[in-house]
């Protein structure tokens, strides 16, 4: 519920920051913009007023020791869930660049969930914003 009230909240404030407050009769660039690369997840590339306006955040996803073996472990914070249900992160691709990734989640432990499938120990992922990116995805505040 926290997080779809946050995403919906989000979502509106990334979409007034596309449409910007100057008084000036030209329209303001928006605040990010889907790229299309070879096929794969298009990238959300934000304006540096745009990433400062959702306060990206990003953290490095980790290894754990576990019985079994290592384990990759990310923030509950970085997880969100498309419309389909199915869970992503959005991992840093390039300089205010973000693609959302797919994971399988094996387990949630409060804010730690453990992935089977996902990005590469040591990438960055967006643990603050990603509401706003996966908004941004689906159509909300791009450029046309």
């Amino acid at each position: 519920m926290r997080r779809g009230l946050a995403l919906i909240l989000g979502l509106a404030a990334l979409a007034l920051a596309a449409c910007g407050g100057s008084t000036s009769s030209s329209t303001p660039p928006p605040a990010a913009k889907l790229v299309h690369v070879d096929g794969r997840a298009p990238s959300v590339v934000l304006t540096p007023l745009g990433a400062q306006r959702i306060g990206i955040r990003t953290t490095a996803v980790a290894a754990v020791a576990h019985k079994r073996g290592a384990t990759t472990v990310i923030p509950y914070s970085a997880v969100v869930y498309e419309a389909n249900g199915k869970p992503v992160v959005f991992l840093k691709t390039g300089r205010l660049t973000y693609t959302g990734t797919p994971i399988a989640i094996a387990n949630i432990a409060g804010n730690r969930v453990y992935v089977s499938r996902g990005p590469a120990v040591g990438k960055r992922i967006v643990t603050v914003g990603a509401e706003e990116l996966l908004g941004v995805q689906n159509g909300v505040g791009v450029e046309a």
